[in-house]
């Protein structure tokens, strides 16, 4: 290599064999959050026997209550609103409101926090008008009474949240409450509503717990009391008031809201499992994912939503009811859950016996990281497992317990290194003191109950009551969520259950409304209320469609939303191939094969016009060797031959393994700042065109250039007619459960027709959605300058697309995102530019049905459908858009809201714009659900984990395993590395190209291109 004189990488090893990680971690932390050794040995130390079941209750009693403050006895509920919940304690978080209801961003904000949001300026016209049907149900009578609320105060006060309920529902509180004229209705914790109105200050109510159970008084007095105190009165007027935009939220609109959600779940609620905004039947249909393990089952999602029904004289509330698919645990004998997660867990441990899943549980020795002469003791990979098992509810059944109705929850598995040693805590060797001599857990269950345990070498339960349970003698509770990330197989199994077309999910939406029975509900009837059974008929408009404009033609969709690449020549071309290489990862092929797919590449891609100077170089690297050094070798020896830097490197991938594809863009894009483009092995063999072309509209956007665009207009843009910016933000969060951090990716349009998109990325914190302010400054100006001195001028208008935020955080985006975006555009491009703000989402369970004839042919709505009425809010700027063809399933449509509008464009300017730009994504011939910029953010967000400056191997979900940072789903919020706090600091991403050895022209070149497309 010494005689090259073009290119010399040095020798850094960026990811290579020297990334040596310990499987084990010292002195790690124990399965329920407390440090390992000899503290984690707390509740061994203070348990007590097995099932051991403290009574622990406060004295001290509850004092106010949970929900809103009521008694508006004053001014008219119609009063001007304050803007904000002035009941609500300014710092408490969004959580802290009921979350099973669609509440607008006004509930959201702060004390003296006042950000008008966009109202609606008007209703579209444009298109084809349709009638769909959605499923929605609207609520067509409200209470024509006086409903008073109540707050519910239990003394001593529980340390269970479902303890309140209990108590609630004893024979003494409901024999008190029936001796009133009307029913009572409780939300199972603080607040109660009825339509009687009580004469006394307060209602008062003694319970004995040992009475009602039928049991004879123990030790401890097991009495409480319940006191029943007047709040407020329910004033529906107000909600109406807000709904025809008369009155700003408030608290009493609140207090609406509230009641309404807990009138309409109640019943369902007895009948039901329910699980926030779902509700499940045990028996209904289900699917095993993974055999004796989990399953998943079909249940009924039930919310109340505002509704824009309002402005045609009906109530402008409505329940949205669609199909819920859950994974649940399987109930049954504890021992054979634990078995069969074990045995699916690693295809080594499928056949194992009981003794040798014993043996995997037990402590493991391993190397330390910096020093493998010195050797530490840790949790194994299969201890490390059962941290899935946390929080699993349980009963017992063994002798003498076999009328016992308590349920037990999993606290973690008794763990401690110092006193166990390496056979670990188990039936044989943990000890507690009876009648004044140690016993093992082993020989007490045999001399209490003559239980001879099968299995005493397997881990040992401990509870939330302190006691601890072989598994052999616990039964696992049916009907518990399985929040874990579901494996390739399980997703499979999960999508073929869950996906439906939309006849099929019209009928099992009306099937779980019979079930709802609202004309039956005993509540609903007691409070006035009723809901019209029928899917609502919505108006609907359909959009033309778009042509879209290639170098060579235009073609024309039509209703069919998929177009084809055959004689197609894209639009612009930026650099040629002249410097490029295929490397083939591991011999996954042979040289020969690569070389026939690459000259096939070159002439599909010539043939759609791009220039194709030279014949790739050919290497082979194998991912086991030093990844740094064999690519360094590769683009030294590319670079001499080609007398120039690599435009760009093709790798023939063997598999899909995600480590390998981040490994290989780490080091093209931080180290070397060449462009990549990965191969699937199986399609380089196949060397179909379709493949090719597929691949030819990424490398032409990589190398800078426009595939197509959307023709028309009389300007040089069909959709601007001044310089215009857009920019599209999405925040994307790693595994909950997995220390991550977020990642936070801007999109900016690089050309006039809002086509093409840079990107930029950084770590965002841990699991922080809003966009920090450091964030924005350190990625936004340099592409506001590079965008001002592309066009000669700063832009006159800028459209700010956001992903992922919710109705809560929506005032964060405008006061936070928005401002600073403000400042750099004033400062960089020298102009204070008018900005709409549009927050798109996915995140719903609104669905469309058209009639026969105005959908495509497996019934979904066509491309182009717009819905602005029924389900958008009252007078919020929002509507629902179509814009993809479903290739399979019921189609979810995307929600726009506008949330701040100064460039003001009338509703069909602005939905035009944004239905025809999905016909403007780079890499695909069809039209894309999502608005481009948001996309790209998103491909982005993904693209950019491999520049994470923390060892790719902690990428690997295998490591995590190993580290014990399991995948948990979206809904836990569990952080396990050292407790990182959410919002911590995270590490900032690698840049793109190292000095000294990416080429310059390469590391200012890559960073403008659609490098992650």
């Amino acid at each position: 290599m010494s005689g090259n004189r073009f290119l010399q990488v040095p020798n850094m090893n960026m990811d290579g064999p020297s990334d040596t990680r310990s499987h084990g971690s010292p002195g790690a932390r124990s399965q329920g959050g407390r440090s390992e050794g000899a503290r984690s040995g707390h509740g061994s130390q203070q348990g007590g026997s097995p099932g051991g079941d403290p009574q622990g209750r406060s004295r001290a009693g509850s004092t106010s209550a949970s929900g809103p403050s009521g008694g508006q006895q004053g001014p008219s509920p119609f009063r001007a609103g304050l803007g904000y919940d002035s009941a609500r304690d300014p710092l408490r978080p969004p959580e802290g409101l009921p979350t099973r209801i669609d509440l607008p961003p006004e509930a959201f904000l702060k004390k003296e926090q006042h950000t008008p949001f966009a109202r609606r300026p008007g209703f579209g016209g444009a298109g084809k008008p349709l009638q769909l049907q959605v499923n929605q149900f609207r609520i067509v009578q409200m209470p024509n009474f006086d409903v008073y609320q109540y707050d519910v105060t239990i003394t001593p006060e529980p340390n269970k949240a479902f303890f309140y309920k209990t108590v609630w529902n004893t024979g003494a509180v409901q024999t008190r409450l029936r001796s009133y004229e009307y029913s009572w209705l409780h939300d199972g914790r603080k607040l109660a509503w009825s339509r009687n109105k009580l004469k006394e200050q307060a209602l008062r109510i003694e319970v004995d717990m040992d009475r009602e159970r039928n049991r004879p008084k123990g030790r401890t007095d097991n009495t409480f009391y319940v006191i029943v105190r007047p709040t407020g009165t329910i004033r529906l007027g107000a909600l109406r008031a807000y709904l025809e935009g008369k009155m700003d939220w408030d608290t009493s609109v609140l207090e609406c809201m509230n009641f309404l959600d807990h009138a309409i779940r109640h019943w369902p609620s007895q009948k039901f499992i329910a699980i926030k905004r779902n509700f499940y039947d045990p028996s209904a249909p289900h699917e095993e994912l993974q055999m004796n393990l989990i399953h998943a089952i079909k249940g009924i999602h039930a919310s109340l939503r505002l509704s824009e029904s309002i402005n045609s004289r009906a109530m402008g509330l409505g329940i949205n009811v669609d199909v819920a698919n859950t994974t649940f645990w399987k109930g049954g004998l504890f021992i054979d859950l634990f078995r069969w997660l074990v045995l699916g867990h690693k295809k080594d441990w499928a056949m194992c016996s009981f003794q040798e899943i014993a043996d995997l549980m037990k402590p493991v020795e391993y190397e330390e990281v910096r020093n493998s002469d010195k050797r530490f003791w840790g949790m194994s990979e299969g201890f490390k497992l059962l941290r899935r098992l946390h929080k699993i509810r349980f009963s017992v059944k063994h002798r003498g317990k076999v009328s016992d109705t308590k349920t037990y929850q999993v606290l973690r598995f008794v763990w401690d290194l110092d006193k166990y040693g390496p056979e670990g805590a188990n039936a044989n060797n943990v000890r507690f003191e009876l009648d004044g001599k140690q016993i093992c857990v082993k020989d007490y269950f045999l001399k209490k109950y003559n239980i001879y345990l099968a299995h005493p070498r397997l881990p040992l339960i401990e509870t939330t009551r302190a006691g601890f349970y072989p598994m052999e003698i616990c039964i696992v509770e049916d009907m518990q969520r399985y929040n874990f990330k579901l494996d390739p197989s399980q997703t499979a199994k999960m999508i073929k259950f869950a996906v439906t077309r939309p006849p099929q999910r019209s009928r099992a939406i009306m099937d779980n409304v019979g079930a709802l029975k609202w004309q039956e509900d005993p509540i609903l009837r007691e409070f006035g209320l009723k809901v019209d059974g029928r899917m609502q008929q919505v108006s609907a408009r359909l959009l033309p469609n778009p042509h879209v404009q290639y170098g060579n033609k235009t073609v024309d969709p039509k209703l069919s939303g998929r177009w084809d690449l055959r004689g197609i020549r894209f639009l612009s071309f930026a650099r040629p191939l002249a410097a490029w290489a295929f490397v083939i990862i591991n011999k996954c092929c042979d040289t020969q094969t690569a070389m026939n797919f690459a000259k096939k590449f070159a002439d599909i891609y010539k043939g759609h016009g791009g220039q194709v100077k030279t014949q790739p170089r050919i290497y082979g690297v194998s991912m086991n060797k030093n990844l740094a050094d064999s690519l360094g070798e590769m683009y030294n020896d590319c670079g001499n031959h080609f007398k120039a830097p690599p435009d760009m490197v093709f790798f023939v991938l063997p598999d899909r393994t995600a480590i390998t594809y981040e490994r290989l863009k780490r080091s093209m894009d931080c180290r070397l700042a060449v462009l990549s483009q990965m191969l699937n092995v199986m399609h380089v063999q196949k060397c179909q065109p379709q493949y090719c072309s597929n691949v030819a509209m990424k490398v032409n956007t990589k190398l800078g250039g426009q595939n197509s665009r959307i023709p028309g207009g009389k300007g040089p843009s069909p959709f601007f007619t001044v310089p215009t910016m857009m920019i599209g933000v999405d925040v994307s969060h790693g595994t909950p459960g997995i220390p991550t951090a977020s990642m936070a990716a801007i999109s900016i349009s690089m050309d006039r027709d809002a086509a093409t998109y840079a990107a930029a990325c950084q770590t965002n914190g841990f699991r922080v959605e809003v966009l920090t302010p450091s964030n924005i400054r350190s990625v936004l100006p340099d592409y506001v300058n590079r965008w001002c001195k592309k066009f000669g001028c700063a832009p006159q208008n800028v459209f700010y697309l956001r992903d992922g935020v919710s109705e809560g955080q929506f005032a964060h985006v405008l006061e936070y995102e928005i401002e600073e975006i403000r400042r750099i555009l004033k400062t960089v491009g020298k102009n204070d530019p008018k900005i709409t703000v549009i927050v798109a989402t996915k995140r719903h369970h609104i669905r469309f049905f058209p009639k026969h004839g105005d959908g495509d042919r497996n019934g979904n709505p066509l491309p182009g459908t717009i819905v602005e009425r029924e389900v958008t809010h009252p007078f919020h700027y929002d509507f629902y858009l179509c814009s993809h063809v479903a290739l399979q399933g019921t189609a979810r449509p995307v929600h726009y809201t506008v949330i701040l509008d100064e460039v003001g464009w009338k509703p069909d300017d602005l939905q035009r714009i944004i239905y025809q730009q999905c016909y403007q994504y780079q890499r695909s011939t069809t039209p894309v659900s999502l608005h481009p910029a948001v996309y790209y953010a998103h491909l982005a967000s993904a693209r950019a984990r491999a520049h994470e400056d923390v060892p790719v191997s902690e990428h690997d979900p295998a490591w995590h395993h190993m580290q014990g940072r399991l995948m948990l789903a979206k809904h836990d919020d569990e952080i396990t590395r050292t407790s990182m706090a959410r919002g911590a600091e995270s590490k900032p991403l690698l840049e793109m190209g190292l000095p000294n050895v990416a080429h310059v022209a390469n590391m200012d070149f890559i960073k403008y291109t659609m490098w992650y497309i």
